[in-house]
């Protein structure tokens, strides 16, 4: 029975911290770098990078292979600790089909999320930004991450100027 226990007591110990800290009905007004691990975590994603002591940063892999970054906003301000909001963000190389005018529509059709382009360094953006004033349980700012995956997925190839295709049936 001992061996059992210490295998158990292993398999929790190997069990990422992030996913172990978790708690989805838990209200936040500001979060840290634990914060950011245990959403992660909760999601099955990979760390890829995460902040140095003091700063508030996750790099994360999804199932598909996306890589996105959360990190904290409004940090250490108005008496507050922690950061008081989450910046989301999924980044790839700019295709050369991307224009000014594929940007705007891509933000007319999906406002969620902000559409952007740094033609110098030849970045095309998707941002999603959480503010956790008066308090946000972690689900809520896990299901933003989820929407943010998803809505990346559709208007990917709209910001990205690729021709779309023809309505079904038409």
């Amino acid at each position: 029975m001992r061996i059992i226990g210490a295998f158990a007591a292993a398999a929790f110990l190997a069990t990422p911290l992030s996913a172990q800290d978790y708690a989805a009905q838990r209200v936040v007004k500001s979060v840290g770098q634990a914060d950011l691990l245990a959403l992660v975590g909760s999601l099955g994603h990979q760390v890829k990078e995460e902040g140095e002591p003091g700063e508030v940063f996750v790099a994360a892999e999804d199932a598909e292979g996306v890589t996105y970054l959360l990190y904290g906003t409004a940090c250490e301000v108005n008496g507050v600790s922690g950061c008081q909001g989450v910046m989301m963000q999924v980044r790839f190389d700019l295709p050369a089909t991307t224009t000014f005018e594929s940007l705007a529509k891509a933000n007319l059709e999906q406002a969620a999320i902000n559409t952007w382009a740094d033609f110098e360094r030849r970045t095309l953006g998707f941002t999603r930004y959480v503010v956790l004033d008066h308090g946000v349980t972690m689900a809520n700012i896990r299901e933003n991450v989820n929407v943010m995956l998803a809505i990346v997925a559709d208007v990917y190839p709209i910001a990205a100027g690729e021709p779309e295709s023809p309505a079904p049936g038409v």
